[in-house]
């Protein structure tokens, strides 16, 4: 069986404006489906709500698969950020560096 209806109902929410949460698509559900169930193909909805989503047939997904792959996405989001901080760190240690020269020609005048 396919969990697809549970991914149907949270984008059915969205549609309507509200948040998808676990009570929301249970109650929306037509087909029987298990709050692990639920709660994985939520995850999975609201890291990508257009993935695939997949059968029972399949492994489930464990806490520890999808945290991997976020973290692994944060940590290069992370990455991205540092390098385009990295010239304005590097812009500011310089004129801050300026400042206390031209402070300190001041003062010996």
């Amino acid at each position: 069986m396919s969990l697809q209806h549970i991914a149907d109902a949270a984008n059915q929410l969205a549609r309507e404006g509200k948040k998808p949460s676990v009570a929301l698509i249970k109650s929306r559900i037509s087909q029987p489906a298990s709050l692990r169930e639920i709660i994985e193909t939520l995850k999975t909805w609201q890291f990508n709500p257009n993935a695939d989503i997949p059968t029972n047939d399949s492994p489930a997904v464990t806490t520890t698969d999808v945290a991997d792959p976020t973290a692994a996405l944060i940590a290069d989001a992370i990455a991205s950020v540092r390098e385009e901080f990295a010239p304005l760190r590097q812009e500011v240690t310089e004129l801050k560096a300026e400042i206390a020269a031209l402070k300190k020609a001041l003062l010996t005048q």
